[in-house]
């Protein structure tokens, strides 16, 4: 597979960080787990965007990895009660 171009990648990964705050805390709607966003990077295989980020609610902090969009993705909707609501949300 041919890579997209340094440039556009790094585009990519800064309009990301306009949708999402590394180091800021969010909420799981579902599960109501708290995870730290620790960082962005690109999935070298599709080169999507990914988010990097540490479970809070338990002892063992594990790190996960989302991808930003896409049918689970970071920022799609999840539906609750028949509604589509935010999948993250930030802690203020």
């Amino acid at each position: 597979m041919a890579h997209i171009e340094r440039n556009i990648l790094q585009e990519k990964l800064n309009q990301a960080k306009k949708q999402i705050t590394i180091g800021d805390k969010y909420r799981h709607t579902k599960t109501g787990g708290e995870y730290l966003v620790k960082d962005l990077g690109i999935r070298e295989d599709t080169e999507s965007i990914d988010v990097i980020y540490e479970e809070l609610s338990h002892p063992e902090h594990i790190i996960w990895i989302r991808s930003l969009e896409g049918e689970d993705g970071w920022l799609t909707p999840t539906e609750i009660n028949g509604e589509l609501v935010p999948r993250f949300t930030k802690i203020k």
